[in-house]
């Protein structure tokens, strides 16, 4: 299967989901408004860093080799499958327990207030269910079940439109905090009885492993680390410094602006992960590799590019569909933001190849340069341009890392035309 079926598959998962997202987003905008956006997204960034701790970030790795050994070693694709279990099982107790524990603590430090530790509580019980979910979908991806796996996630979507919606109208900020965990909860009983049902995977746990294979698991579980923390923590960052030098409103417009972002450019980073990741994995010839990344480009930059205009032009429009006039402070964001969409996803092509190669030390040291880098050029530039400050930050930052990412490759990969 090439990019572009994986792509149109991809996106019938992606309208689907993104259906469900603007739902979703147009009641958050109703019942919780702008500042409540602003803590929904501290959550979100704090729950992309417990999960991942929670599975032990191994999921990149387990798509990597599983896709890797899945038709030319057995042995070596079980072992990879049974050291992601064991790894996952143990990380998600022990992470589990500590965000248990330190529930009052958490919920003030994220959400400024420990009304919502019954919140960090539910997802210290349930980190385990979130964890094994990953490592069986990462096991899915990287066995090349495209459709079962596109199965799962509209089954994911469509559970969270009427959870979180529900919850939400009921409960407020609460119900859409409460809401992000239970789904991800029990999308695990959707889709192990798919993979059970659907899946030929011959498969025992062997607690045994060879130290190799966690050796190897543990290069990607560091990139995932670095990642998520980078990405996240710098979010976090740069929205505690929009709410203690501006409002806890003006961190909820660029909340709503990024949340945007994510939504459109859903359809290419879901078939970065489903496809481009499993793909480069199996690629050892440059010339191949090359190839492949230029085929991509000639679906990615185009999407984005006609994407990013057209909701440039339709903003207002935007606007006032999936939020309320509460939200009208947002429309400067646009131009700087949408710059960046295009900018990220061209660098993003280059910068998968990372993982797909395992190149640990190289990874690390970009993702938490720019990261930093993001941080950093906000509080410059928000000081003269204020809230836009952000997007031009966010803009400049892949700018850069588009430069580095293509000097980078041509040294490693385009050099070699074979």
């Amino acid at each position: 299967m090439n990019f572009f079926k994986t792509s149109l598959l991809s996106g019938l998962s992606t309208i689907i989901k993104l259906s469900s997202g603007l739902v979703i987003n147009k009641v958050i905008a109703i019942y919780i408004g702008p500042a409540g956006v602003a803590l929904i997204g501290q959550f979100q960034n704090f729950l992309s860093i417990i999960t991942t701790f929670g599975n032990g970030a191994t999921n990149s790795g387990v798509t990597k080799y599983v896709a890797e050994f899945h038709e030319t070693d057995t042995k070596k694709r079980n072992d990879f499958i049974s050291a992601s279990l064991i790894i996952a099982f143990a990380a998600s107790v022990i992470i589990g327990v500590i965000v248990f524990l330190g529930s009052s603590f958490l919920s003030d430090w994220f959400l400024k207030s420990d009304e919502y530790s019954s919140i960090f509580k539910l997802l210290g019980t349930t980190l385990i269910l979130i964890s094994l979910n990953t490592i069986l979908l990462s096991i899915i991806n990287g066995l090349k079940e495209i459709k079962f796996y596109i199965i799962i996630n509209i089954s994911s979507s469509l559970l969270s439109l009427i959870i979180t919606s529900m919850l939400t109208i009921l409960w407020g900020v609460f119900g859409a905090l409460f809401s992000m965990i239970i789904v991800q909860s029990l999308v695990l009983f959707i889709s192990f009885p798919v993979a059970k049902k659907k899946i030929n995977l011959h498969f025992k746990l062997n607690r045994n492993v060879e130290r190799d294979v966690y050796k190897k698991l543990i290069s990607f579980s560091l990139m995932a680390i670095v990642s998520v923390l980078s990405m996240s923590l710098s979010q976090i960052a740069i929205r505690n410094y929009l709410i203690e030098n501006f409002s806890l409103e003006q961190a909820g417009y660029w909340q709503s602006v990024w949340m945007i972002s994510s939504m459109y450019l859903m359809v290419m980073t879901t078939a970065f992960s489903t496809y481009y990741l499993p793909r480069l994995s199996e690629l050892q010839r440059p010339s191949e590799i090359r190839k492949e990344i230029l085929s991509g480009y000639k679906i990615i930059l185009p999407f984005t590019l006609s994407s990013a205009l057209l909701i440039y032009l339709l903003r207002d429009i935007i606007i006032a569909i999936l939020f309320t006039s509460e939200f009208k402070e947002m429309r400067s964001l646009f131009a700087f933001q949408l710059i960046g969409d295009f900018l990220k996803m061209a660098s993003w092509s280059l910068a998968f190849l990372m993982i797909a190669k395992a190149m640990t030390k190289t990874f690390i040291i970009t993702e938490i340069l720019f990261s930093v880098f993001f941080y950093l050029l906000t509080i410059i530039l928000t000081e003269n341009s204020r809230l836009i400050g952000v997007t031009q930050a966010y803009a400049i930052n892949y700018f850069i890392y588009l430069i580095i990412m293509i000097i980078l490759f041509r040294k490693i990969v385009f050099k070699n035309r074979k």
